[in-house]
């Protein structure tokens, strides 16, 4: 019984400064991690984000392709000329018949803003004929930090060449 009691005399454990060193090397340690999870959480959030909006504007462009030539663009929403080269103009048609050229739509919890823009290329030489059509899907958001926005644009083509 003597030598028991004599070994926890010896043995007095930890000191207040071991204990505040150990604490202070396990603190250091800790906090870079914790860092490093924060990036990589907000670069997961990031990610997930554009890639909802790029499925947003794939659909829209689906969405698009599934419409005849003459319907795509073929509204009277906000028309506007711009000059180009070779004797050509663009003209813009904003948005789709029965589609407004701006909405919003939520994908995954995210509000995504949605603009439709359609451009035909019309040769002046042909008197308002144009035979091509570019559409440009424009998604963008504003949360979760950071904001940002996706642009996807595809061309199509009249399949009959004698409409106008």
């Amino acid at each position: 019984m003597r030598g028991i009691s004599r070994v926890l005399r010896r043995a007095s454990g930890f000191t207040v400064i071991e204990t505040l060193i150990a604490l202070s090397l396990l603190t250091g340690a800790i906090i870079p991690l914790a860092v490093l999870l924060q990036v990589g959480l907000r670069t997961t959030v990031t990610t997930s984000t554009r890639m909802h909006a790029r499925e947003v504007a794939s659909s829209e462009i689906d969405k698009a392709k599934s419409m005849t030539f003459d319907a795509i663009g073929n509204n009277t929403v906000a028309t506007t000329y711009s000059s180009a080269t070779n004797g050509q103009q663009v003209k813009q048609e904003n948005g789709y018949p029965g589609l407004a050229p701006y909405e919003t739509v939520v994908s995954a919890g995210v509000t995504y803003s949605v603009t439709r823009d359609v451009r035909k290329v019309i040769n002046t030489s042909r008197a308002n004929t144009s035979s091509t059509k570019e559409i440009i899907i424009t998604v963008s958001w504003s949360a979760p930090e950071p904001a940002g926005s996706i642009k996807l644009s595809t061309i199509v083509g009249r399949t009959d060449m004698t409409g106008s």
